[in-house]
């Protein structure tokens, strides 16, 4: 069903027409947020307040043509402001979780020191657009536009605050010396 009809159904006042149009996007929002605030419990606040937020907006009559990258948006916006109110730009990092496959444990255990070394890396970065740049795009496997448009800024801008951060990035993992000279 088009999005906008389920947003008229409901402005009919159908409460299953909301369930209907959020629950595809609730598992990326949560990680989107999670990526961000970096705890479990603050991710669903920031998601449940952004959906409460999305029904009032939907409800008051707000116009919303693409809603999917409109809601990602608010989620991404709220989770900043959150760490904004809160004073918790500098959060130590939270545990990473990973669906275990059936990997040998030995290429596991390889593979999550080398994600934990490069997370911590992209954790210890000092400017806080190029990670959030980094985690949406690597880590939740937004496009460029999709993370222009929910940061509200230019595609040139989050390219070269890519290129920026990853060249940042490999500085600090030649330090901790997680990557070979020859990268």
């Amino acid at each position: 069903m088009d999005r906008s009809e389920l947003i008229q159904r409901i402005r009919n006042g159908e409460d299953s027409a909301f369930a209907e149009l959020v629950n595809p996007l609730i598992e990326k929002s949560y990680r989107t947020s999670y990526s961000i605030v970096r705890s479990k419990e603050q991710a669903e606040e920031v998601v449940q307040n952004a959906m409460i937020e999305a029904y009032q907006n939907i409800m008051a009559g707000k116009e919303i043509t693409y809603f999917t990258t409109w809601f990602y948006k608010l989620v991404s916006h709220r989770s900043i402001d959150f760490l904004r109110k809160n004073g918790r730009l500098k959060e130590t990092m939270g545990e990473l979780e990973y669906i275990k496959d059936r990997r040998e444990v030995l290429d596991t255990v390889i593979r999550e020191e080398t994600d934990l070394e490069i997370k911590q890396g992209i954790d210890s970065l000092k400017n806080a657009d190029y990670r959030n740049i980094l985690l949406l795009y690597y880590y939740q496997d937004f496009s460029i536009q999709e993370v222009s448009e929910m940061l509200g800024i230019k595609t040139s801008t989050v390219k070269s605050h890519l290129r920026r951060a990853r060249h940042a990035l490999k500085e600090k993992l030649l330090e901790s010396q997680i990557i070979g000279v020859n990268v």
